[in-house]
């Protein structure tokens, strides 16, 4: 029933066709990109530069974008962002229909692409508290994450089928009609103002007061780095080792797909059941369900067969998707809103900080002292950080609900 009244608001309810509708076009999208690059003659090494292209101004411009959305209508800066990648996949679309794309040229639209989306991020994370009441947060946040969920499990296929029937610069076509679908939803939000503050703050002290807010509490700090240390290393040991492992224990690509598809069920029923069961203390339950997650890379390789795999990749999915409420929840209630876009931000930041390294040393690690023990490494010291987490004080004793007393910005 919350749900529903949730949805019934009209503002929420055109955010989420908005996100719906963006995150609709992103994997059938990407899958075309990825192949286009091997197709037009692009190396490993080139797939990786196109990536990178996305990835990098999306980490470097994070912070930024996280001081502009408390500086300025976090919608406004929702709408620019979906006007540029709408633009920026328009382009290359056009390109990829005309069969003129050059790699150059699908490096500079990504660059293009990962700027924009470095604006997107922070204002998202900032503008639910200013649709939906307080004790509506944790539900919408569920709904959004189980839309999400959705499009990554139909997106693939989505994908593939669109590719295959009509050619990849349709599937990039298609996301940039998402976005502006998104763009058109967003504008008929009533718009929201900026956050208020008492003086205007420049770059430099604007993030100097998001770090303030970070560093003042424990239970907030010990938690982004823990999933710092998840994003840096069991999340890529499972991207980067796990289609080894399903090479060599369960049949390849087909193998893995029931992994990957597996958990992208999990995360969905997981984003349901946060929908209907909050938690009590939400921080000491994100880190301990990050911890059944943070095992999956030692399960892989576990031995076990397929079936138990997957029932196992599909738990680690829910209980990521319902950290990830939680956490989204919580931030919400106890960070004021005039520097949650800020805090969201080195969030976001911290986790992606360490990505690109760890891509690039697991491989090598693996090769040197074995796939099996390389997984087993990366998952053990990732749990033993959830742990760690758990066993502070501040982070066990967190309660849900909204922080008494509001730290002055300005």
């Amino acid at each position: 029933m919350r749900a529903r009244e949730v949805l019934r608001q009209r503002d929420f309810r055109l955010l989420f066709v908005a996100q719906t509708a963006s995150m609709a076009g992103d994997a059938p999208a990407m899958l075309a990109i990825t192949f286009v690059v091997l197709e037009i003659g692009g190396s490993p090494a080139a797939l990786g530069a196109v990536l990178a292209a996305r990835f990098v101004p999306l980490t470097g411009l994070l912070l930024l974008g996280g001081v502009l959305a408390d500086r300025f209508p976090r919608r406004g800066l929702m709408i620019a962002s979906d006007v540029a990648r709408a633009g920026s996949q328009a382009v290359l679309a056009v390109l990829l229909v005309a069969g003129t794309a050059q790699l150059w040229q699908i490096i500079a639209l990504q660059v293009v692409y990962g700027s924009a989306e470095a604006l997107f991020t922070p204002a998202l994370g900032g503008i639910l508290p200013q649709l939906v009441p307080s004790a509506s947060l944790r539900e919408a946040n569920a709904l959004i994450s189980m839309s999400t969920s959705l499009t990554r499990v139909l997106g693939p296929a989505v994908g593939a089928i669109i590719i295959a029937t009509v050619g990849p610069g349709a599937a990039v076509a298609m996301d940039a009609a998402t976005f502006a679908v998104s763009a058109l939803a967003l504008m008929g939000v009533r718009a929201t103002p900026a956050a208020k503050r008492t003086t205007p703050e420049r770059l430099f002290p604007a993030l100097k007061t998001g770090w303030h807010e970070v560093r003042s509490r424990t239970w907030l700090w010990t938690s982004i780095v823990n999933f710092t240390v998840f994003s840096a290393l069991a999340w890529p040991a499972v991207l980067v080792l796990g289609p080894q492992v399903a090479l060599r224990d369960f049949g390849g690509p087909d193998g893995w797909a029931v992994i990957m598809a597996t958990f992208a069920g999990g995360a969905l029923l997981g984003g349901a059941f946060a929908l209907r069961v909050p938690a009590a203390y939400p921080v000491a339950a994100c880190a301990a369900l990050l911890a059944v997650a943070a095992a999956r890379p030692a399960v892989l390789v576990s031995g076990a067969g397929l079936p138990i795999i997957g029932v196992y990749s599909a738990l680690s999915g829910g209980a990521f998707s319902i950290a990830l409420v939680y956490w989204q929840t919580v931030l919400q209630e106890r960070i004021p809103l005039a520097v949650l876009s800020r805090v969201r931000s080195i969030d976001d930041f911290s986790c992606a900080l360490f990505t690109p390294v760890s891509y690039l040393a697991i491989g090598p690690l693996a090769a040197f002292i074995g796939l099996r023990e390389g997984m087993l490494l990366l998952a053990a010291v990732a749990v033993v950080a959830c742990v760690g987490t758990v066993a502070v004080p501040a982070v066990r004793q967190l309660s849900s609900g909204k922080e008494p007393v509001a730290v002055p910005v300005g």
